[in-house]
């Protein structure tokens, strides 16, 4: 069994400390904010990012943000001051290229084996230890990872060299987003043509269907508690989303990112992303 740290600690930490912590695996844990007792009774919490990784076999860092990514790998206290020679590295954040491009170059300076690993499988998945691990990075120490991967994920896909996980999360995210306010936007217009909406939903979850259809119907009917994904963070994968794209146009990918900058513009940020769908005053 390995030693895992986990360095952010939010809803995806949380599932997968705790599948880890399942399966035989020693977990130390740094979050930026004190952890819920029921969290941190099953694990060590280390008082920096380097101590968490200064203990580890591997390292998974699970933040928000670019700059709350720098925060936790860069600097004195940062996860690269701790690590030792063997150990690897992985970030499992929905970030930008330019930044993981950096990350993985200081990482190779520092000959440190790192992957970009980012996840889809939502809180649930997470909980359940049912997520799917989007991989970039050299394939050849991947098969030492098998034990901690299989403890929290039921499929690892491999997309090439490293940065090519996160250029499949930033499409497959925008892609989810857009189908996410298509919804709303179907009901929406459901309504004005005086359908009942409860029959609607209903036909709507057999025809498109598919994950997201269903989700956003029933995030609609019932807000989940607690959110699977929030509209903050969904305006901040479409962010870097666009900033991949650069100056080509993408008319479906603009007009989302305006609809999530809208709702976080609101004061939804903190809401699961499907408030983009509620009726609007």
């Amino acid at each position: 069994m390995a030693v895992v740290a986990i360095v952010g600690v939010g809803i995806m930490g949380q599932g997968m400390a705790a599948n880890l912590a399942r399966h035989g695996h020693d977990v130390v844990l740094w979050n930026r904010s004190p952890l819920h007792r029921s969290i941190s009774d099953t694990a060590l919490v280390a008082p920096t990012p380097a101590e968490a990784a200064r203990q580890a076999d591997v390292v998974f860092e699970v933040t928000a943000n670019d700059e709350s990514s720098r925060t936790v790998w860069l600097g004195p206290e940062g996860i690269l001051a701790g690590a030792r020679p063997g150990t690897i590295l992985i970030s499992s954040a929905t970030l930008s290229v330019d930044w993981i491009t950096r990350l993985a170059a200081v990482c190779a300076e520092r000959d440190l084996t790192f992957y970009d690993m980012p996840l889809t499988g939502g809180a649930a998945g997470a909980r359940t230890g049912n997520l799917t691990m989007l991989v970039g990075g050299d394939p050849a120490r991947l098969a030492e990872l098998d034990p901690v991967l299989t403890a929290v994920s039921r499929e690892v896909r491999h997309f090439g060299p490293v940065g090519a996980g996160t250029r499949f999360k930033l499409v497959l995210n925008a892609l989810q987003a857009v189908h996410m306010a298509a919804f709303g936007e179907a009901m929406r217009l459901a309504g004005v043509a005086g359908l009942d909406l409860g029959q609607v939903g209903a036909a709507l979850l057999e025809r498109p269907g598919g994950v997201i259809t269903t989700m956003a119907h029933d995030n609609l009917v019932t807000p989940p508690e607690p959110i699977n994904f929030s509209a903050e963070w969904a305006r901040k994968d479409l962010d870097y989303a666009s900033r991949l794209a650069g100056p080509t146009d993408y008319p479906l990918l603009d007009a989302t990112l305006a609809v999530f900058t809208q709702a976080v513009t609101e004061g939804h940020g903190a809401e699961d992303w499907s408030v983009v769908n509620r009726p609007r005053s």
